[in-house]
């Protein structure tokens, strides 16, 4: 056919395909040029935020060597402040970098931990008014030592980095390099943050209130402990009776602090974990929305409370719920004597439509629940709403059991009051110290309570 063209035809046909290739060819340099610059902005912002781990550390570091030597309250409650906000800039940076989470895991709990402890005791020196001293120092020159180690060799890969002897790789890069590392053995190279990980330093073991202390490490459930561990078939029968729900088998196994059987319905719908030691309800769920609600709030709250006693869980008092989707979920706690033990905690969902039980959860009462032997109040009630802001109109007060961010317990009063714009907040006063241990503000809408 281009033979049997004129040649002007010809001439216009070869013009319109260099045009073409031309076009094509700027449009490629341009997409290359484009993915270039996208290429460098991302490495920059790698470097950045390596350099902010690089900075954060260095401060970190200079805060915890400080410490060692402080003798005030107030300037070990600055410096304590300083390791908090250092340790949180570092956790924002690291999260940044790819795969830091696999490649820099120790770096990354070591800074987690060294910034919940710092604000533990800062916390700790406000209410004492004095440095603790002890373990609490020793632990203080521990972390100091690591984190200098630690701010040592993130400098020296900061180095390493602008000579180009090292380098950040992107996502894709990072992935293929861990999926060939974990395919391989006995691998050597230690350059980078595998070098970081390897070389990383010791951790003092610390015991503190809050989440990474180490008396948290094969904590046992108190309701399981001592309890003889049950067969497949004790716990198929102990499901049924305990949910009514009969279309059950056992299908599976799940570990962790309260290993249990899990049984599932024949329609896949239904499903609930017995605990291995003591046959006790676990957890129980079903799937799907209620069409329509003939139940008033109250009826459902009094319907997860009948399916409690039903479980052998008596002195369980309602303190907040919520309703979505046709279904109301109710918490309760463990009260005995009226004293709200809070982290003796259970949730109950119940069907706004008939009033059956869709979902139960237990963990919080099965790891925490026992009989407790509470002291009495060395504060008053009257002495305790002393410390509630005046700004609050105190509307109900009680004594309370409430966990800390340890999992520990502080026996408190507890007070709702009431602001000015209407809304509520409860203060928790520790009913030994008068100290202010907690305050949550209560979200209330149609749909129920949220505290937070």
């Amino acid at each position: 056919m281009f033979f049997h063209m004129s040649r002007r035809g010809r001439v216009r046909l070869v013009s319109y395909l260099c045009a073409a290739f031309v076009v094509l060819g700027g449009i490629a340099l341009r997409e290359h040029n484009r993915s270039a610059q996208l290429q460098r902005a991302v490495t920059n912002s790698y470097l950045h935020a390596f350099s902010e781990v690089t900075d954060s550390l260095d401060q970190m570091d200079t805060a915890l060597q400080k410490g060692v030597y402080v003798t005030s309250a107030p300037m070990l409650c600055s410096l304590c402040d300083q390791v908090y906000a250092q340790a949180t800039a570092a956790q924002l940076a690291l999260g940044q970098l790819p795969f830091s989470n696999v490649e820099l895991e120790q770096t990354a709990s070591f800074v987690a931990t060294v910034g919940d402890y710092a604000q533990s005791l800062s916390r700790q020196a406000a209410v004492e008014g004095a440095c603790p001293e002890g373990e609490n120092r020793e632990n203080w020159k521990e972390l100091s030592a690591a984190a200098r180690q630690l701010s040592d060799q993130l400098n020296e890969l900061e180095l390493q980095l602008f000579d180009g002897s090292f380098t950040i790789d992107n996502v894709a890069q990072a992935e293929e390099r861990l999926s060939q590392s974990q395919s391989t053995t006995g691998e050597t190279d230690l350059s980078g943050f595998k070098k970081v990980e390897a070389e990383f330093p010791e951790m003092p073991s610390l015991i503190y209130d809050g989440p990474f202390s180490q008396h948290l490490t094969g904590r046992k459930p108190a309701a399981t402990e001592g309890q003889a561990e049950i067969s497949e078939t004790e716990a198929l029968a102990a499901a049924k009776r305990l949910t009514g729900w009969e279309d059950l088998t056992v299908t599976g196994q799940v570990e962790g602090t309260l290993p249990a059987y899990t049984c599932t319905g024949a329609d896949g719908v239904r499903t609930v974990q017995i605990t291995r030691q003591g046959g006790l309800l676990l957890s129980c769920f079903t799937q799907g929305t209620p069409e329509g609600a003939t139940l008033a709030a109250d009826e459902a709250v009094q319907k997860a409370q009948a399916f409690l006693a039903s479980l052998g869980l008596e002195e369980m008092e309602e303190s907040y719920y919520s309703v979505h989707n046709n279904i109301l979920t109710a918490n309760f706690c463990y009260a005995p004597d009226g004293v709200r033990c809070y982290p003796d905690l259970v949730k109950v969902s119940v069907s706004m439509a008939d009033g059956s039980i869709l979902g139960f959860e237990g963990q919080g009462y099965l790891t925490n629940h026992r009989e407790r032997d509470l002291p009495q109040p060395v504060v008053s009630q009257e002495q305790a709403e002393e410390c509630v802001s005046p700004l609050l109109t105190v509307l109900d007060r009680r004594l309370t059991v409430i966990p800390t961010r340890g999992e520990n317990e502080v026996e408190c009063w507890e007070f709702l009051g009431e602001a000015e714009d209407g809304g509520h907040v409860l203060c928790y006063i520790n009913a030994q110290t008068c100290h202010e241990e907690k305050l949550l503000l209560l979200i209330e809408d149609e749909h129920g309570t949220l505290t937070i």
